[in-house]
């Protein structure tokens, strides 16, 4: 079901908000670039550090992300849909994961993606690094010049 309009200023800018239409079981996903990465002796490999959940700069800046279900509605695949470069792999998080954090979780369409949304809200070190505990693998994690596996 397409969801309701956000909110938005005078500018038209989208507001920080919780939106209605985004349930507690929805998938949020966040893409990974290569920065955001670190080596992690414990799995002898690379991980997305704490960097990788925090918001943008700027005075609304959130944390961008993907809404699964809107990607699916459209019948697109949503695996493939967060896959274009930079982009090297994706987590994935439930709405209600986020909100327990005490972030709020809202949509953002933007103009090459009406399936963005925005995840605002105080992104401490402790919350970064929560939200990196509690990240899904929803696309593995490939350095550049790896081979794609079907």
């Amino acid at each position: 079901m397409p969801l309701d309009p956000p909110p938005r200023d005078i500018r038209g800018e989208v507001l920080p908000h919780d939106h209605a239409g985004i349930l507690p079981d929805d998938g949020v996903i966040r893409r990974i670039s290569p920065h955001h990465l670190i080596y992690d002796a414990k799995i002898q490999g690379k991980r997305p550090s704490s960097m990788a959940f925090k918001p943008s700069t700027g005075e609304r800046g959130g944390m961008s992300v993907d809404l699964q279900n809107l990607i699916g509605e459209a019948g697109l695949d949503p695996k493939t849909y967060v896959m274009s470069p930079p982009w090297i792999g994706a987590v994935c998080f439930t709405a209600g994961q986020l909100r327990a954090e005490g972030l709020t979780v809202g949509y953002d369409p933007v103009a090459d993606n009406p399936y963005h949304g925005q995840v605002w809200g105080t992104f401490s070190k402790q919350v970064q690094k929560r939200l990196a505990a509690l990240a899904a693998e929803f696309v593995p994690i490939r350095e550049r010049g790896e081979e794609q596996s079907s």
